[in-house]
């Protein structure tokens, strides 16, 4: 086995790691922060729906994989170990440095820009597949957090309307069920987020391995290398999501049992829904989304301090960054 392909299975653990470091809050920060939950305890639920998600990855998650080993750049790009290196080590980094920053960022993002990165310096433009990116990635990428948005505040209107018959008991029996099921719907956007978050990064695991000869090819299938990830992903969650928890849970938006669900509800709506369609919409920026259209339907800024320009920095700066490192991998990397 090449040491080249070692350094991209190194590479893959690192950009899972870093993925469920900084993509678990995303799915319990509406836990901490109505004070539901303690961070450690919203931490495991959330790490165990993650793996939950990652291994569901294996029957469905295969239209993601594919638009990531294949969709996005045209079919003569001459693809090798250096155009993976690139974009893995490029996209790793940067959500491995926004983790431990505790800056939410999208990982969809910084893997869309190192391929963009890597292909724009082997062919230009013509390496990329530029209609894909439009339809499947710049327009749900864009249009995710103003559905997020718009869904949230629809589902807590919703959520606010009078009863028709004022029922005895009701309210305390509303106020308990509530609470379970903003639980559960923290669950499944965990849930949702590694089912689509798990594909993207072993599809170029699953790349590299076709790119060894075959007498160097590792006598694993698909199924297990993405088990693999999400273990890994799931790991990273448990033990490294506490910075970006503190932003999401107390920073953005105000939080109570209502809100966290109605904005669970819609995350994991919009990220289920495009899983299966292969579109990589970003879990962070549905998240995020939500969050905002929590703070937009009345709950107003946050108590102790307000994260939202850092994020959206975070959301600006993570597409071309990514390129832009990939770019100069692929100069030091290519002879």
């Amino acid at each position: 086995m090449s040491l080249q392909f070692l350094t991209v299975l190194a590479l893959v653990a690192l950009l899972a790691w870093a993925n469920g470091a900084n993509d678990v809050a995303k799915g319990v920060a509406t836990l901490v922060g109505n004070g539901r939950a303690k961070p450690r305890a919203a931490l495991a639920w959330g790490s165990l729906w993650t793996l939950a998600g990652g291994l569901a990855a294996i029957v469905l998650g295969a239209a993601l994989t594919k638009s990531f080993t294949s969709g996005y750049v045209a079919a003569a790009l001459p693809m090798g170990m250096p155009f993976v290196l690139s974009i893995l080590a490029a996209a790793g980094l940067w959500v491995l440095v926004a983790s431990r920053l505790g800056l939410p960022v999208s990982t969809t993002h910084a893997l869309v820009g190192g391929v963009v990165g890597a292909a724009g310096f082997l062919m230009g433009s013509r390496g990329l597949n530029l209609d894909a990116l439009l339809n499947k990635v710049a327009l749900p990428l864009l249009g995710s957090p103003l559905l997020a948005i718009a869904l949230t505040a629809l589902l807590l209107g919703l959520m606010r309307l009078p009863l028709p018959l004022p029922l005895p008991g009701l309210g305390p029996w509303a106020a308990r069920h509530v609470t379970k099921l903003h639980w559960l719907s923290s669950g499944a956007t965990s849930f949702a987020r590694a089912l689509n978050d798990v594909p993207k990064i072993a599809a170029f695991l699953l790349l590299a391995t076709s790119l060894l000869d075959a007498d160097q090819r590792i006598p694993v299938s698909a199924p297990w290398l993405i088990a693999g990830v999400a273990l890994v992903m799931t790991l990273g969650s448990f033990i490294g999501g506490y910075r970006v928890l503190a932003v999401l849970a107390g920073k953005v938006a105000p939080l109570n049992d209502e809100t966290g669900l109605g904005a669970n509800l819609a995350t994991s709506a919009i990220v289920l829904a495009a899983s299966p369609l292969g579109l990589p919409v970003s879990t962070t920026h549905v998240a995020t989304g939500t969050l905002l259209g929590v703070r937009f339907s009345g709950a107003g800024k946050p108590r102790t301090g307000d994260a939202l320009r850092a994020v959206l920095f975070g959301w600006v700066v993570t597409l071309p960054l990514a390129a832009a490192a990939a770019y100069v991998l692929m100069f030091l990397l290519c002879p």
